[in-house]
């Protein structure tokens, strides 16, 4: 019998590059008919923590961080707030709702699960018995519609950070998140048609640990395998969303400059992706402009541009309300180099800060297909979020003072 072998390699070496070529088409396709589009006037925004989902502000407190909220973002900027899926009380958020109306802020609302204090991990939405999720999404989606938004096109994002087991009942699922999605997506378009529906951000950061799980004895998966796992069980899942929720942190931990940015994935024990696509030089996939990655892998599926809402990011800081919070990890910078480098994303260097870089990296606000910022957080409980906080809150929420970020961009408005 002859050897195949090489014949074999030859055509191997013919579908890769006709992989590679239809990749580069579709990019090409869609570079040049990429919609130009009109960010609004404002842009800049915040995380809230009223609730993380496991701790949450009394009542009380919300008018007084929603105050301090609008003074950091200015006239009609974002505040991304989580609600829990044991917590769908219209009567009880449309306080926030209002507050928003008043202080005219726009909402971003995150819809979660449950947290599993016994497990330390959200549980996973409990599907219908065909594997949909048609009731949970029809919990949202009347939850939703009950509530007077101050806005005529509610914003909503899907989950959070599903590549992590933590985030998933402990071991992630892309087809099951990609149903998830599809189902919650497409009830809320059915209720309301000027809804703008966002995908969970996912965590560019976190490896795929393969079938062994992690230290924490949870499994994960880095970013690309689970898009990829995601399209493999429902081509089409990303046509049923109107715009891309990022998670662009900083380097080192959230603690490095922007201009620190790179491409990486890892693989570690058995994990690996043979669909894994290597993106053009240039495209980082961590660091503050991490979204371009996401863009690039989006395209490899023939999805179009979607508008980037990156509704995390930021940098983490050494000083802490508790000494002990949970947040914390080694070389944080301190509060006002972390203001600086937050103003170096927001607004480029032009010569205000000399000893460090004018290039590396995309001020967000000046790339056109950015349409909100919202920076993580201004206001959780320190127990956890000590480090991460712009406001410097005692244990019941009452605001202290502030830290040189809330500064920063309360010091931007007009």
């Amino acid at each position: 019998m002859w050897d195949q072998r090489p014949i074999n390699h030859r055509m191997g070496q013919l579908r890769g590059l006709g992989r590679a070529l239809s990749i580069v088409s579709s990019l090409l396709t869609l570079a040049a008919c990429q919609p130009a589009i009109s960010p609004p006037a404002n842009r800049l925004g915040v995380h809230l923590l009223l609730d993380d989902g496991r701790q949450s502000w009394p009542v009380e407190v919300w008018p007084e961080h929603l105050r301090y909220a609008r003074q950091a973002v200015g006239e009609w900027g974002y505040v991304t707030e989580l609600v829990r899926l044991d917590d769908l009380a219209p009567e009880k958020w449309q306080a926030f709702f209002d507050l928003c109306a008043d202080r005219h802020l726009i909402p971003i609302l995150r819809l979660a699960t449950v947290y599993n204090v016994e497990h330390g991990w959200w549980d996973a939405p409990e599907p219908d018995d065909a594997g949909t999720y048609f009731t949970t999404a029809d919990q949202y989606t009347r939850f939703i519609m009950a509530l007077d938004w101050p806005v005529d096109a509610p914003i909503i994002v899907v989950g959070n950070e599903p590549n992590h087991g933590n985030e998933w009942g402990g071991r992630p699922d892309p087809a099951a998140y990609a149903r998830f999605l599809i189902d919650v997506a497409d009830a809320l378009h059915a209720a309301e048609p000027d809804v703008q529906v966002l995908n969970a951000g996912f965590d560019p950061y976190t490896p795929h640990t393969g079938s062994t799980p992690w230290v924490d004895g949870m499994f994960y998966m880095d970013e690309e395998s689970f898009m990829d796992g995601m399209v493999a069980a429902y081509p089409g899942v990303f046509e049923h969303i109107d715009g891309w929720a990022s998670h662009p942190y900083p380097m080192g931990t959230f603690a490095a400059p922007p201009w620190e940015q790179t491409y990486q994935v890892d693989w570690l024990n058995d994990a690996s992706n043979p669909a894994h696509v290597e993106p053009p030089p240039g495209v980082v996939n961590r660091g503050v402009n991490g979204y371009e990655w996401e863009l690039f892998k989006l395209a490899t599926y023939g999805v179009h541009p979607l508008p980037i809402y990156i509704t995390e990011t930021g940098w983490r800081h050494a000083e802490s309300a508790n000494p002990d919070s949970v947040d914390s990890s080694p070389a944080l910078p301190d509060a006002q180099t972390a203001a600086h480098y937050l103003d170096l994303a927001l607004r480029g260097n032009g010569g205000r800060y000399p000893d460090w870089p004018e290039e590396g990296w995309t001020p967000w606000p000046a790339d056109a297909r950015v349409v909100a910022v919202t920076p993580f957080a201004l206001d959780g409980n320190p127990v956890d979020w000590g480090h991460t906080n712009w406001l410097h809150l005692d244990e019941g929420g009452e605001v202290l003072g502030v830290y040189p970020a809330f500064d920063l961009l309360a010091e931007m408005q007009p």
